[in-house]
């Protein structure tokens, strides 16, 4: 956590305004893109071409730039604050655009922050691009071939998703709640209070929600590295974990729920069982980097920092001899590749 968070601000991310946006997905979706790391990088596709379409569209109309170049790192995170499986995104978008071409970036153009009519023509497009995307691949919510590869971990899968116990003789209760409970009125799909009141930048539909209202000024590289470490952090934090008089065990929530909700117990094997779809598929990243700050991006070595000191490290002095050229040699005979050069 602290390392990727030190890399992102030292070699990756330049000294330009970061916006935060994060993606939730609605049950359905959370749980096949759980399963399926091809199904994640679509839909994480989808969200990221609408954020970029709606930056250079208000780049256009606010600093008439024509096309900018947007870039943005997203962390893919599976679990919530109470260890449920819960597959969302966490992207660090630069808050701007560069100017020029691909290959030969301008200088960096920061937009105002989004309106909540922005966030809200985002999380639209989103949905209508990750639709259009279903119906051209054929896919369906009604297929589920996790069930038929790997029944128990589809089991675990969906009881997790939806804050239920998966074995043991209270399967399918709910998680168990401590803290000064005040039951809640009836609740929407996706677990909001009807009514509830909104933070700014942030909308929900349909079971998705999108906030945007968390961002970091240019030079800001304390506080940029915090929001890394946070968007990096691992599921479990070992001490809000805790053994209760009863042999059982308290997972203390990063925040209390609307209801009253502070801690969550359960028995041990119980922790295994949330443990366990959190795991992501084999071979699935979970930082993933887009735009200018892609790997492959020809115009990258020109916006991240650090340029300037990876050229003085990798350029020795011409009028100073190499170290190795000082230090005596001895030469091994390898088994099959031949001669191995050896400082001695």
């Amino acid at each position: 956590m602290a390392d990727t968070a030190a890399h992102l601000v030292d070699r990756v991310l330049p000294e330009v305004p970061i916006r935060q946006w994060v993606l939730t997905l609605p049950y359905p979706l959370r749980y096949r893109c759980a399963w399926n790391a091809r199904l994640t990088s679509e839909v994480l596709r989808c969200f990221l071409r609408a954020v970029f379409a709606d930056q250079r569209r208000r780049a256009k109309r606010d600093l008439g730039i024509g096309r900018g170049l947007c870039g943005s790192v997203t962390f893919i995170q599976r679990f919530g604050s109470a260890l449920n499986l819960t597959p969302h995104f966490h992207t660090l978008v630069l808050d701007g655009v560069y100017t020029g071409t691909s290959s030969a970036p301008g200088p960096f153009s920061p937009l105002p922050p989004p309106e909540t009519e922005d966030v809200a023509r985002v999380l639209a497009g989103t949905a209508r691009r990750v639709l259009r995307r279903f119906e051209r691949k054929g896919i369906t919510m009604e297929e589920d071939p996790l069930a038929a590869d790997d029944p128990l971990m589809a089991m675990l899968g969906a009881a997790s998703i939806r804050s239920r116990i998966a074995t043991g003789p209270e399967a399918g209760d709910p998680w168990r709640r401590l803290g000064d409970r005040v039951e809640p009125g009836e609740e929407e799909e996706d677990g909001v209070e009807p009514g509830a009141r909104l933070p700014p930048r942030c909308v929900r539909y349909g079971g998705m929600s999108l906030h945007a209202d968390v961002a970091v000024p240019a030079h800001d590289r304390r506080r940029l590295e915090r929001l890394c470490r946070y968007v990096a952090r691992p599921p479990l934090a070992l001490d809000r974990l805790q053994e209760l008089p009863d042999r059982r065990l308290s997972f203390r929530l990063k925040t209390p729920w609307r209801d009253g909700t502070t801690h969550v117990a359960m028995e041990r094997r119980e922790l295994l069982e949330r443990l366990a779809p959190l795991i992501p598929p084999p071979r699935a990243h979970q930082v993933r980097y887009h735009g200018i700050l892609a790997p492959c991006a020809s115009g990258r070595d020109r916006v991240v920092p650090g340029r300037e000191t990876k050229e003085l490290v990798l350029q020795p002095a011409k009028d100073e001899p190499s170290c190795l050229a000082t230090q005596p040699t001895s030469w091994i005979k390898g088994p099959r590749n031949g001669p191995i050069c050896r400082n001695v």
